[in-house]
Formats: structure tokens, C-alpha cells, sequence
């Protein structure tokens, strides 16, 4: 491999160094996003030079760097199994769409090929946006005067620039102000909990990993107190916490090969101790209109993902009772849906569908109203091995993504999380940054009140904490590795 990535170079280094004429575009072609890799970044490097030498030709030129191009091409490498897939996208320098395109192969060996048809199929649309583009106004016979006065040249052609010409970062978009920004936090985590306000002013904090809990507290910087590590064969899907009295809980929702083998921790003297484990049922805590926090419970199906209705629970000891059933709307599950009065005290049920699309129904679970725009998106799933998909698709595992939860504030306000990737393809996602989003159901539809600014990172969950009238988003920025944990940051912002 790396004896390819330097004979690539050599062949592309007078290929970086040619100026552009008139009648050409410049390219550059940026890293290459790697998924399933085993050496991610030396394949990074190699598809980098080996599409830039592929686009190449008498109207397209490769040059080194963003700032000299005319248009940029990002892309993204995904490997499972022996199956490749490809995808890249041209863009201006502007951020205006010029070209999606994508190539797939059976092996590696069909790699280089296949960079080739891509960046065919590339070119044709870039050769259109260059024939699309105005023509150079051809240059005139020189004109030899005497060399004007600096001074004068700046004076009458430098003006003041209007305030309105600068786009200057701000700290936090309509709706938030104020902040708080943590360290690097160890550890790639995919679901964060918040449990008590300590008598010093601290918040508890849980994070969690595929295997691993981490209990901070946040203050003036986040302190972790301690972690604990479940075993390999299990895989965190969800956490939450509920004050039983005095003394706070910890529901975590796990999946252990193909059943839900769920826990129930707890906040000792500062420590978790687990008091439950083997719970068949996936968990979630949350306040429905006119009611105080409670815990819900949803069994797991064999055929589906989840199975019948979701429960009002209680818990004693590993055994737990279920009551006052919660029939789920149409893609309604534990995890996708809530519930939000208008100001009449009418009641609705809001869910978020596999395709990522809103849907509020009324109490008789009839489709009032469905979103245009996408919410939610989550890199986070578990695999149920099912011999039925493994026909239809070769793929002996049905994938189940987590998706973002959807927050309902005593106001009634609906907020739901929005991840945007660059690239997603079937059941590889890669998502690049997010926003949470505050809607109001204006008695035909929700409208958006505010959003957060677009975080630089993939957002993997968030919380509203209305006591304190903070939001707090959780932001991946080193995804983990087969050594590496990653890591993770966390971001507070005061809600107007």
C-alpha cells in the first residue's frame, strides 16, 4: 500500500504544479473519508491522489490546495466485507452542488478501476458546469502609461466595507446564549443521562460507550468519578435516570447477542452499584403532558424490533410490573415517539418514522400532519440475526438504528435533534455535524421557534434541562477505533 501511495505522488506531483489557463477548472480533491478500512490512513491518502490523477485532463486541473480551486470534491470510502462503495461529491468553492456520484465493486482488487468510472462519471458533470460557466473576456493589447500612486490606487478603490459584508462567528444561534464548553472527554460516547443537581451546584452527568458507563460531575469542568465496563457480548442501546426517592437510578437498556438484557444501577456514595441485570424489556424515562417523570418499559419482537404496546413500569428487584398501556401510532416505539398538548389541553402523539420524517397524530391515532424536512439521524445500532434478511439481502444481521429522542418541554414545546453526514448509504452512516431544533404545534402544524447553531461534529444526543433552562449537546470528535476510545466533548447553552 505504500509503495502505491508514493508512485501515486510522483505521477501526480507535476500534475499539482500546472497552473490553470483560461478554459479550465481547477479542482482539489480533499481527504477521503475511510469506513471499514484496515489501514484508514494511508487509504485515505491513496484514493485522495487516485481520483485527483483520474479527473485530470486538458480542461480539468488537480491542484494542491482549497484556496486555488474552483471547485472542491470530497468523498468517502466504505468497505464491508469483500463489498466496496465509493461516493464523492463536487461542489464550488461556494458550497453550491455541482455532482453526486458513486461506484460499488465485489472485491478490492476492482479499487483503481473503479476510482477511474468514478471519476468519469465526475467529469461529465464538471465539464457541463465549465461549459456552463461565462466565458474569459479575451485580453487586450497592453497599454503602457506611467505606474500610477499607490495611495491613489487604495484610496479610490478600497472602500469601506459595510458591517453586512463580514459573517462573524457567533457564540450561539436564535433561541441560546451563554455556554459552557468541556475538556476532551475520553471515550466515543453514543447517549448521555443527566441525573441530580448536587447540594454544591454540580450535575451528575452519565455517558455511555457500546460497553461502558462514565459518571462525571459538571461544575466549573467535568470530573469523572468513576467507570464501569460491561462485558463484549453486550451493547449499550439506551440510559436514563429516575429519582427514586432520595437516591437516583440508572435504566440502561442493553442488547446481549439477540436479546434485551437490560440493568438497573444506582448512585451509591458516590459510586454505581448495579441492583439489576437480565431485564427483558428496553427502558426509557420521560414526562408526559400532566404527569411527572415516570419509568416506560416495550418488550422486544422476534419478527420485529419492538413488540406491542409501550407500559407505564415499576420495578422490584429484577421483576417488573407493567400498567396503564400506551398504544403507539404508526412507527411509534419506545424510543420514537412523545406526546404535547395545544393550548385547548388537546392532546397528540408526535414520532419520528424510519425515514427520518416527523408525523403527529390525535388520539385516534389519524395522520394530522407530516414533516417536509429530515430530523434526527444516529450512527448508533444493534444487529438481530435474521434469516429472512439474510435472504433478501445477504446480510445474515437486520441492522436497527437508535435514531434521536424527541423532548417535550411543560410549555409543549417539541425538540428533536438533526444530524446532517456527508455521506449515507444503507447501513453505513457517517454524520458530520447537528442542530437541535424547539417546534410549536400552531393547530395545523409544527413550526420552528429556534434551532441551535450547526455544531462542527456528529451530535450524538442531547438533553434539555428545564430546571435550569439549559441545553446540553454531546459532540463526537475522534470517532473510536479497534485500539482507540475516541473522544467526546460536551457543550451547555442557556435558552433564552
Amino acid at each position: 500500500m505504500k509503495r502505491l501511495v508514493l508512485i501515486c505522488a510522483a505521477i501526480l506531483a507535476p500534475v499539482f504544479a500546472m497552473p490553470a489557463f483560461a478554459g479550465t477548472l481547477r479542482v482539489f480533491v480533499a481527504d477521503m473519508n475511510a469506513v471499514g478500512a484496515a489501514n484508514k490512513d494511508e487509504m485515505k491518502t491513496t484514493l485522495q491522489t487516485l481520483l485527483a490523477s483520474r479527473l485530470s485532463s486538458d480542461q480539468i486541473v488537480a491542484v494542491a490546495s482549497a484556496s486555488e480551486a474552483d471547485v472542491l470534491v470530497n468523498g468517502t470510502y466504505v468497505s464491508i466485507g469483500k463489498v466496496f462503495s465509493v461516493d464523492a461529491l463536487a461542489r464550488t468553492a461556494g458550497g453550491k452542488s455541482i455532482s453526486r456520484a458513486f461506484i460499488q465493486g465485489d472485491s478490492k482488487d476492482e479499487l483503481i478501476p473503479a476510482i477511474g468510472k468514478l471519476a468519469d462519471k465526475l467529469s461529465v458533470e464538471l465539464l457541463k458546469y465549465l461549459a456552463a460557466a461565462p466565458a474569459a473576456s479575451t485580453a487586450s493589447a497592453p497599454v503602457f502609461a506611467p505606474a500610477p500612486n499607490r495611495d491613489i490606487i487604495r484610496a479610490e478603490q478600497v472602500r469601506q466595507a459595510e458591517p453586512s459584508e463580514f459573517i462573524k462567528p457567533r457564540d450561539y444561534q436564535q433561541g441560546a446564549s451563554g455556554g459552557w464548553l468541556s475538556k476532551r472527554l475520553i471515550g466515543a460516547a453514543n447517549l448521555m443521562a443527566v441525573g441530580k443537581t448536587l447540594p454544591d451546584g454540580s450535575r451528575e452527568i452519565f455517558l455511555a460507550e457500546d460497553r461502558k458507563i462514565s459518571y462525571f460531575r459538571q461544575a466549573v469542568d467535568m470530573k469523572l468519578v468513576m467507570e464501569t465496563e460491561l462485558s463484549n457480548s453486550e451493547k449499550i442501546v439506551s440510559i436514563d435516570t429516575l429519582e427514586a426517592g432520595n437516591v437516583l437510578e440508572l435504566y440502561v437498556s442493553i442488547m446481549r447477542n439477540d436479546d434485551v438484557a437490560s440493568q438497573v444501577w444506582q448512585v451509591q456514595g458516590g459510586k454505581l452499584v448495579r441492583l439489576a441485570g437480565d431485564i427483558p424489556y428496553f427502558f426509557r424515562t420521560l414526562t408526559l403532558p400532566g404527569s411527572t417523570k415516570k419509568l416506560y418499559a416495550q418488550a422486544m419482537g422476534r419478527d420485529g424490533d419492538f413488540f406491542g404496546n409501550v407500559y407505564e413500569a415499576t420495578r422490584s428487584g429484577s421483576a417488573i410490573a407493567l400498567k396503564n398501556p400506551l398504544k403507539m401510532p404508526r412507527f411509534g416505539n419506545i424510543y420514537s415517539f412523545h406526546q404535547f398538548r395545544d393550548n385547548t389541553g388537546e392532546s397528540y402523539t408526535v414520532v419520528i418514522n424510519p425515514d427520518n420524517y416527523l408525523i403527529v397524530f390525535d388520539k385516534q391515532q389519524k395522520e394530522l400532519w407530516r414533516s417536509n424536512d429530515k430530523f434526527g439521524g444516529s450512527e448508533l445500532y444493534f444487529q438481530v440475526e435474521d434469516a429472512a434478511n439474510s435472504r433478501t439481502t445477504g446480510d445474515k444481521y437486520r441492522w436497527i438504528f437508535m435514531n434521536q429522542r424527541i423532548h417535550v418541554t411543560s410549555k409543549g414545546e417539541v425538540l428533536v435533534g438533526k444530524n446532517d453526514g456527508f455521506w449515507v448509504l444503507g447501513n453505513a452512516r457517517s454524520y458530520k455535524k447537528g442542530a437541535v431544533y424547539c417546534l410549536l404545534w400552531n393547530d395545523s402544524s409544527l413550526e420552528e421557534k429556534w434551532r441551535t447553531r450547526d455544531t462542527q461534529n456528529y451530535m450524538p444526543d442531547y438533553h434539555f434541562d428545564e430546571g435550569r433552562n439549559e441545553l446540553l449537546i454531546l459532540q463526537t470528535v475522534q470517532r473510536p477505533g479497534i485500539s482507540e476510545r475516541g473522544a467526546s466533548f460536551l457543550s451547555v447553552k442557556k435558552v433564552e
